[in-house]
């Protein structure tokens, strides 16, 4: 068996294909290639060269060059054998959307490859978990993060309009205090207990804001964001709490422990 790659012997097979189109964000590009073994022993095709065109836009504007590059595969035919083959392929995170041109040779012969790559939003928040001391309301803390963008748009941070918070012990606290309370009861008119007891405790709405809104971060680009929350003033500062927020796709999770100072007697 000859393996085939992009490097050596690609005068073995044949491409059947006039034009490859690779389709998809820039890292799952996904396309068919049918291939034609004309050698008359089996081959095991690993990759593909692939050659830059000199791609343009409309107004005649060099743009991106994607460079050289080679398609990779797991491919087996026997003699004579023709199979249409699913490829993937992938290019750089922030190559920005548009449709680029390239070509194979083989067989001494020229195929064109068109790649349609799609505009793609990706963010990463590291990191997305935060702990927290002093439950006091009015209490302002700031989670400090780095916002990277993983797409090929620009990304522009959004505003957080609100978030909540959970006392840890919200359900444990309800449960108990309705089944003792309502002991010789019903089992409605315990979970009425329990239901009015878990009302009477949540907290309201979080103010929370990021800094940073509204700027614009490029493909590629990495900073620093700074998102501000302030406890509720119907929070308990004896109590821990703990909740969850979206940036864009992302969910970032807070803790916040309680954490009152005693204060010494000094015996007077």
């Amino acid at each position: 068996m000859i393996t085939v790659t992009s490097d050596l012997y690609q005068d073995k097979i044949n491409i059947n294909d006039q034009q490859i189109i690779l389709n998809g964000p820039p890292q799952d590009l996904q396309g068919l290639i049918q291939f034609n073994n004309i050698h008359p022993e089996s081959l095991k095709i690993r990759s593909l060269a692939i050659f830059n065109k000199d791609n343009k836009d409309k107004n005649n504007k060099r743009i991106s060059d994607l460079g050289n590059d080679s398609i990779k595969l797991s491919c087996r035919l026997n003699p004579g054998e023709q199979k249409t083959v699913n490829i993937s392929h992938q290019l750089p995170s922030t190559t920005p959307p548009g449709i680029y041109e390239k070509y194979a040779v083989i067989n001494g012969q020229q195929r064109a490859i068109k790649i349609v790559v799609q505009p793609t939003i990706e963010i990463d928040i590291t990191p997305s978990n935060f702990t927290f001391l002093n439950s006091t309301p009015g209490t302002q803390h700031t989670a400090t993060a780095t916002l990277t963008n993983l797409g090929n748009l620009p990304f522009q941070i959004p505003a957080l309009k609100h978030a909540s918070m959970l006392d840890m012990d919200l359900l444990c606290r309800a449960l108990n205090f309705g089944f003792r309370e309502k002991t010789n009861d019903g089992i409605q008119s315990t979970f009425d207990e329990v239901t009015k007891n878990i009302k009477s405790n949540f907290v309201d709405w979080v103010s929370i804001a990021v800094k940073e809104q509204d700027q614009i971060l490029q493909p590629g680009e990495s900073m620093l964001i700074n998102i501000l929350f302030t406890i509720p003033p119907n929070a308990d500062s004896k109590r821990d709490y703990e909740g969850n927020f979206r940036l864009w796709d992302k969910v970032i999770s807070i803790v916040i422990k309680s954490h009152t100072e005693k204060t010494k007697n000094n015996g007077k």
